[in-house]
Order: structure tokens, then C-alpha cells, then sequence
């Protein structure tokens, strides 16, 4: 439905005002690393309390959480409320709405980070994954405002959405308890979360974050808009290819466990299932790279420019299913082969930004996105040769 309410916005939002909204966004997605982790470790280490009968010791770092939530979404609301006051000052109207609407989504975001890791029961994921469906909803009741006031309903867009979504959640919540801030437990969290949340956080936010902040450093906001658009055009295919790999994931690590600890197994069922997935999403791909320039070209004639953009990326939908051995380094927690697979892929994304202008090679949006498509790609096949290695037998090592 999202997706659906995006696209009719693209017929009367075109990239400039796009991308000038999108700049406000970069910061945000920096800051995530704010969270330490301690939302990382309650995902992980409530169910855990809970299933070991320490219902005290889960209580408390739900506690805990939900303290680190409120305290951490209050000083970044108010952080970008000082540029947005300042904005009004100016009688910047555009800026005070896109900093306003960052203010906002940084205390709905952190709240909802919080809630997503309370939520545990197969009733309560019923009830969570309306909080989706809701919000979809509401940014299709927004759209009427999309096409009058344009960069003013893309804001709107934006915040009304978690706003609904966030007062569903909370009035369904399946915890009700005090906030708290105990600074060992806290301390505990951060210990156990943070390991586990930088190097997502340095394979998705900052990876993101840098691709954004290169393309409106070094071209411009429109061409960031052209980018925000074209990740819009291939959310589906996403969807899809993540989708089948959270069918896997849990197989995987059940495997594991029943068989053992046995990478050998566990890694031959992964890449069956990687194969499979491949044999799925690729004719999916495919057929939008066939697809995407007649239907933008009819439909979306602002965002003709996305198409060759669009294409490249299109062929991140293969990450989720392609990376299924590597998600046994996880599983394993080999989380060491893990992150150097990450790091990797992420430093030599960075090296050829620094180094290409060196060269007198011109940084163009294609340019960029394919450099950061073959790097994820080559972390992939980094960490699923890492994954393979562990696997084998004594005997060959």
C-alpha cells in the first residue's frame, strides 16, 4: 500500500523537492549509532530471560530499554528542534518543516525500536504487524496533502504515519511497565548489544548515510532525489527476496543446533537454499529491468532519469537469499569473519569515493550506486567464503 501511495506521490512531487526532504534524513541516519545497542540486546536477551524463568532480570531490561528509548528520543527531538526554531527565525518555512519533521520521527523511531523488542508472542506479532498495516493507511490518507502543498505533505507523509502507527502499538502494548535508567543495567546492555549493532549499523545506516551525504556533497539534492526514488522503484523486489530469506533463517539455525554445531551440515543446507532463493528473485529482476524504463517513462516521466539507477539496484534484491551462508557466521556467532566481511566491502565502497576524483574520474550517480552494489556484493561472497571455509572438514583445513 506504501509503495502503491509513493508512486502516485512521484506523479506530482518531482526529484528536487524529493531530494531536498531527503537531505534532512542523512543525519538521523548517522545518529542511529546513538542506540548502543541496547535495543539489540533487548531483542535478544528478553525472550532469553523470559525462557529461562528470570522474569525479574527480562522486566528490568525492558525497563531499561524503554528509559533508554524515552531519554534518547527527547535529546534528539530536541537536538533537531534547534535548527528547525532557527529555521523559523529565518522564515525558512522548508527547512523548519524538514528538521520539525525529524524532530518527530526521532521520538516515534526510538519508541517503536522499543516496542518491536516486547512484542514476542504469535498474538502479539498479529497485533504488531497491523501497527504495518495501519501506517500504510494513514500515509494514503496523507497523499491529498502530497499533491496540493507538495515538500509540506512529503514531510506530513513522513511523520503522521509513525505517529498512528506508534499511538496503535503503544495502546497495545503487551508490556506496561515504569521506564528506568540503572546504569549497570544499561552498562550490561550495552556490553552485549553494541558488538552486535555496529556492524549491521556499518552495513546498512552508515553505508546508506555515506552513499547519501557523497551524492549531495559531490552532485545534488535532485540527483539525491533521483536516488531516493529509485530505492522506492525496487522496494518490492526487497521485500520479496527478504521475505523468502526469513523462511530460512530460522531453519538454519535450527539445523545448527540439532545437528550439533555442524558447520559442514549447516553450510550445505545453506547453500541449497541460497540457490533456491537466487532461482526465485532472479526472473524477478529480470523482468523489472525489462519492465521499469516503458513504466516509468508512462507513468512517472519526472523520474525518467531513476531508470539506469533503478536497474543497478534492483540487483540488491539478490543480497538477502545470496547471503544466506554467510548468515551461519551469525548463527555460529563467528561474528569475527562476520564483520570483516562487512568492514571490508564497506572500506573499499569508501576508498574508490575518496580515490576515484584523485584519478580525475568524475563521480557520476550511476558511478556511485554501481561502486556501492558490486561492494555489497563482494561483502556477501567475502562472508559466504568465510562461512565455507569454517565448514570444512578438520581433515582439509
Amino acid at each position: 500500500i506504501r509503495f502503491l501511495g509513493t508512486l502516485v506521490q512521484g506523479r506530482f512531487v518531482g526529484p528536487e523537492v524529493l531530494g531536498y526532504y531527503a537531505a534532512f534524513t542523512i543525519l538521523p541516519t548517522y545518529l542511529y549509532l546513538l542506540h548502543l545497542g541496547v535495543f539489540t540486546a533487548l531483542s535478544r536477551q528478553y525472550p532469553y530471560w523470559i525462557g529461562q524463568g528470570n522474569r525479574d532480570r527480562a522486566l528490568s531490561y525492558a525497563a531499561n530499554g524503554l528509559g533508554w528509548a524515552r531519554a534518547l528520543g527527547a535529546l534528539q527531538a530536541v537536538g533537531f528542534s534547534v535548527p528547525c526554531l532557527w529555521a523559523v527565525g529565518r522564515g525558512d518555512w522548508m527547512a523548519a518543516a524538514g528538521w520539525g519533521t525529524q524532530s518527530v520521527l526521532s521520538m516515534t523511531d526510538r519508541y517503536m525500536m522499543y516496542l518491536a523488542s516486547t512484542y514476542r508472542s504469535s498474538s502479539e506479532f498479529v497485533v504488531w504487524s497491523k501497527t504495518s498495516v495501519i501506517s500504510a493507511l494513514a500515509s494514503i490518507v496523507v497523499l491529498p496533502v502530497v499533491i496540493v502543498h507538495g515538500f509540506v505533505g512529503v514531510c506530513l507523509r513522513a511523520a503522521v504515519p509513525n505517529v498512528v502507527a506508534l499511538w496503535y502499538a503503544h495502546i497495545r502494548r503487551p508490556l506496561k511497565i515504569k521506564a528506568r535508567v540503572h546504569r549497570p543495567v544499561l552498562l550490561d546492555m550495552i556490553a552485549f548489544g553494541a558488538p552486535l549493532m555496529v556492524v549491521g549499523y556499518v552495513g546498512t545506516f552508515l553505508w546508506d548515510a555515506v552513499t547519501s551525504s557523497f551524492i549531495l556533497a559531490r552532485l545534488d539534492s535532485r540527483q539525491l532525489g533521483v536516488m531516493s526514488f529509485a530505492l522506492t522503484l525496487c522496494m518490492a523486489l526487497v521485500t520479496v527476496a527478504s521475505s523468502i530469506s526469513n523462511v530460512f533463517l530460522p531453519r538454519i539455525a535450527a539445523l545448527y543446533g540439532s545437528s550439533g554445531n555442524n558447520m559442514e551440515v549447516s553450510i550445505r543446507y545453506c547453500l541449497r537454499a541460497s540457490l533456491l532463493g537466487c532461482a526465485v528473485v532472479t526472473p524477478l529482476i529480470l523482468l523489472a529491468w525489462l519492465v521499469l524504463d516503458p513504466f516509468v517513462r508512462l507513468f512517472l516521466p519526472a523520474y525518467v532519469d531513476s531508470v539506469p539507477v533503478a536497474r543497478w539496484l534492483c540487483w540488491l534484491a539478490l543480497l538477502p537469499v545470496l547471503e544466506l551462508p554467510r548468515q551461519l557466521l551469525v548463527v555460529a556467532k563467528r561474528t569475527r569473519a562476520y564483520s570483516i566481511s562487512v568492514l571490508m566491502g564497506f572500506g573499499i565502497f569508501c576508498t574508490v569515493l575518496l580515490g576515484a576524483p584523485a584519478y580525475g574520474q568524475p563521480l557520476t550517480l550511476q558511478a556511485i550506486v554501481v561502486a556501492s552494489v558490486l561492494c555489497k556484493f563482494l561483502a556477501v561472497l567475502l562472508g559466504n567464503a568465510f562461512a565455507w571455509y569454517g565448514a570444512r572438514p578438520v581433515g582439509n583445513a
